[in-house]
């Protein structure tokens, strides 16, 4: 047994996704449910860290329990998938709550559980390398990560995001957080692919204790990113529940977001430039704490990007208009905008882009 670099990072990885999942799980600053499922996750990504320094250390040889011991414990791969999914959606929902549907998530890891608890008991002489269904197995883990991440995309589409915005530019601390994790769950699943092609594919297993190594070390960045983001924007775990004492019931808020949208999208009180959180109050007769609370909890925006949102969406339509004559500064006082300084800076701040760059790519 060889003990190199490689598997100082590993033994570091596993630590410090065990050390970060009690972390997170002991935090009672956010959601329960979110703590619950960020640890589970970084708990299975521990896990298969571990059956890489396995393999790495060539541990495997000889052993058939080790061999056994890596088969039960890879299945878990079929978790990460359905708890980042779910995770990232209770970022994106602050109303997220784990319902009894979710628990569906659960049956292909426990449809490989139980057959790999099959194949080890009928096999008279187990090796991780040829067992049988090995192929599909593993294709199933990557082709399910991936009907992951389409579904994950969707959810933040759905957030108002498009692709090149949510690479680019993103002044929202729980946004970064779903882009960082998203990317992160991307390179791991490529580092994953790469062990699957040489292992399984081309039938080199040889090469696996490299291909491990490289999952291994990207895991490694991945926690220690986690890391350095706790460090230097600890709000983004510290997401304090602003509404625990509010009476504002939820067929309430329901009833309160249709008008409020009614409001912005029919009568466009936006496009007044000194509209504020009262103003929208009065109309919907109700306290501007509670509107506050809805715009936070059903838009997850504060009131000025709320807003701006509607007033952007107007300059958009604005700038595209054929045998448009305005200026810039024109149509961000049509939008609402007091000002054209104020108007580019939201602009960017939505978009990614100046409104002269939309523009001049609508055109």
């Amino acid at each position: 047994m060889k003990f190199n670099t490689l598997h100082i990072v590993s033994i570091i990885a596993i630590f410090q996704s065990i050390l970060m999942a009690l972390f997170f799980l002991l935090n009672k600053k956010s959601p329960r449910t979110s703590n619950i499922l960020l640890s589970s996750l970084l708990i299975v990504f521990s896990i298969l860290v571990s059956c890489s320094l396995i393999v790495s250390l060539g541990l495997l040889k000889g052993s058939q329990t080790n061999n056994k011991l890596v088969l039960l414990l890879g299945q878990t791969a079929f978790l990460v998938g359905p708890l980042l999914f779910l995770y990232i959606r209770s970022l994106l929902n602050m109303n997220f709550s784990f319902n009894k549907h979710d628990w569906l998530h659960l049956i292909p890891f426990i449809i490989a559980v139980i057959y790999s608890v099959g194949i080890i008991q009928t096999a008279s002489k187990f090796i991780i390398w040829t067992y049988p269904g090995r192929l599909f197995i593993t294709a199933a883990i990557l082709s399910q990560n991936i009907i992951y991440l389409i579904a994950l995309w969707k959810d933040i589409q759905s957030y108002g995001l498009t692709f090149k915005l949510f690479l680019s530019y993103i002044d929202n601390s729980r946004l970064s957080w779903v882009r960082y994790f998203t990317v992160g769950y991307i390179l791991l699943w490529v580092a994953q692919l790469q062990v699957f092609f040489g292992w399984d594919i081309l039938g080199h297993p040889a090469w696996c204790p490299y291909g491990l190594s490289l999952y291994s070390v990207t895991a490694f960045v991945f926690f220690n990113g986690i890391l350095f983001i706790a460090l230097r924007k600890p709000e983004t775990f510290y997401r304090v529940q602003k509404y625990q004492s509010s009476i504002l019931k939820q067929s309430d808020k329901e009833q309160y977001r249709e008008k409020l949208t009614a409001l912005m999208g029919g009568e466009k009180i936006f496009l007044n430039p000194s509209m504020t959180l009262s103003d929208i109050a009065e109309k919907l007769e109700l306290a501007p704490c509670y509107v506050s609370q809805i715009i936070n909890e059903s838009f997850q925006q504060n009131f000025r990007d709320f807003i701006n949102k509607y007033r952007i969406e107007e300059s958009k339509r604005l700038l595209t208009q054929p045998n448009q004559h305005l200026n810039i500064l024109g149509i961000a006082l049509d939008a609402g905008f007091n000002s054209k300084s104020a108007f580019n800076n939201a602009f960017k701040k939505h978009t990614g882009i100046t409104p002269k760059e939309f523009k001049k790519n609508a055109s």
